[in-house]
């Protein structure tokens, strides 16, 4: 690493156990690091190595943003580099390059190659799922090419076959890298309506649409973001698809408060419609950063990758279903900053329950996934292996557990919340979030649940556990035991396919 700039220990350790693995002849490797934690240093350590090396590495982002961020730093620590990006000539000597994937695959379907590479490094790997995405990458990989991929949330992936991680979230807010985030749960919507719900998984942008715009949705809103942040701190807000956000945008300008709203295609800014390009996104951050805007308003395109650490406060007006998804827009906000010592959260989408607080560390293994991971979690709150979050019902403020509020002081007496009905109004739900499960024996329950694992672990239906049991339920109508023999011992395995899990680990 020729720079100077001190590095923190999770880049360290990135850099180092990247080049080992590399060393020992792993061909695909994941870094995992808390959004806001350095990635991008990781990468050009690694690339500034087996540049020296004499190596070909080829980078590979798949969002405009990211990659023009990128660029600009490339630039910055003096790398030259040819691009392979619409609008750019290409430069395929340059034995750097910079990759936009989806121009990459447009080449590919006109007969060009990829550019050779000796290491390919693919940032955001959390998005890299689909198989058009895949087969470039496993194209390079046949070719000679060792994997390095990068993302905060190693959730769903394919084809890595070692995990390095880095640092958690609670390292690094106690080196100062992150700041804590600090949760109000103001309301949440009624989701009784989604009828197709899957545990997990980002509901529609329609069905998103349909939970959160109630009528008063603003007024409650905007009543939130003035009590907890009555200074007007730079704002980033998450809306449940693109027209939501921008009537977010709209109405926060109605209101006097200036704000603007970016989608993939455009950019909206004091009542006016701009083509989404660097120029105009330079710009939006720019009155973010002075804080002569004080709320930008998106669906997704700021959720990876971009470098706004001024952001101090985060409207979560959307239903994050993924834990993938809460955690890296909720990324955006725990980035440190001068005279910044936490992030204000204002949920109002129930995220708070569903995935926990954005402070916690995750256990990422390979096998990690969204389903998987939020119905751990739902599991142990539902079987009180682990305490459910308490909201404040004076200050909507969000603690992991004791009856007072580190906020206020209040002393609740019982769990409350408040849920948005259909028609908007405000309805009060009292006690647990997650009730335990109607379970039952009878005296066959034993022999169906037999049958129900040796259908589960056929190759026709290749279900996992807990898909048997919600099958079971469908058929019997009460969930089984747990304790059944053909049940796993441990409760992580109720997530992983019935033929995957050998019998010594079932009771």
């Amino acid at each position: 690493m020729s720079d100077t700039r001190p590095r923190w220990p999770n880049q360290l350790r990135a850099y180092d156990g990247t080049t080992a693995a590399i060393g020992r002849g792993v061909t695909r490797l994941c870094v995992t690091s808390p959004t806001g934690t350095g990635k991008t240093t990781m990468m050009t350590d690694v690339i500034e190595h087996y540049r020296n090396e004499g190596k070909r590495i080829s980078l590979y982002t798949v969002r405009r943003m990211l990659y023009s961020q990128i660029a600009r730093n490339l630039e910055r620590d003096g790398f030259t580099f040819g691009r392979i990006a619409s609008g750019h000539d290409k430069s395929l000597a340059e034995p750097i390059q910079l990759c936009m994937m989806q121009t990459d695959v447009s080449r590919r379907k006109r007969g060009f190659d990829s550019p050779p590479a000796d290491i390919v490094i693919a940032d955001e790997y959390h998005v890299f799922g689909g198989p058009t995405f895949q087969d470039v990458i496993q194209s390079q990989v046949t070719n000679g090419a060792s994997l390095v991929a990068y993302t905060a949330t190693p959730i769903d992936l394919q084809n890595i076959d070692e995990l390095l991680i880095a640092a958690g979230t609670r390292e690094m807010i106690q080196l100062g890298s992150l700041v804590p985030a600090h949760t109000f749960a103001p309301d949440e919507p009624d989701l009784r309506h989604i009828k197709k719900y899957q545990v997990g998984e980002d509901i529609s942008d329609a069905e998103n649409h349909k939970a959160i715009m109630r009528p008063g949705v603003f007024a409650r809103v905007i009543g939130a973001w003035k009590a907890h942040n009555p200074d007007g701190l730079p704002t980033i807000l998450f809306g449940p698809d693109v027209a939501g956000s921008k009537f977010f945008a709209e109405e926060f300008a109605k209101a006097g408060i200036r704000s603007a709203h970016i989608d993939g295609e455009d950019v909206w800014l004091d009542g006016e419609t701009y083509e989404n390009n660097q120029d105009m996104r330079d710009q939006v951050a720019d009155l973010s950063k002075s804080g002569e805007v004080k709320v930008v308003c998106n669906r997704f395109v700021l959720r990876e990758g971009i470098d706004w650490p001024w952001i101090q406060c985060g409207i979560f007006a959307t239903v994050f279903g993924a834990l993938s998804s809460f955690i890296q827009s909720g990324g955006r906000l725990l980035r440190a900053y001068p005279g910044k010592d936490r992030a204000i959260v204002l949920d109002h989408g129930g995220n708070w329950h569903r995935h926990g607080s954005l402070n916690e560390d995750r256990e990422w293994t390979l096998e990690s996934s969204n389903r998987r991971m939020v119905g751990e979690r739902q599991d142990k709150l539902r079987e009180k292996r682990e305490d459910e979050p308490i909201v404040c019902p004076k200050c909507n403020k969000v603690r992991s557990h004791g009856r007072t509020c580190t906020n206020c002081g209040y002393m609740a007496v019982k769990k409350s919340r408040v849920v948005i009905q259909k028609d908007g109004t405000l309805k009060e739900m009292t006690g647990d979030i997650y009730k335990p499960r109607y379970t039952k024996r009878e005296a066959n329950t034993a022999d169906l649940w037999k049958q129900m694992y040796f259908r589960a672990r056929s190759q026709k239906w290749a279900a996992t556990f807990r898909q048997a049991e919600a099958m079971f339920v469908v058929e019997n109508h009460y969930w089984p035991p747990r304790d059944l023999p053909l049940m796993p011992k441990d409760p992580a395995d109720m997530w992983r396919k019935v033929a995957d899990v050998p019998r010594e680990a079932l009771l």
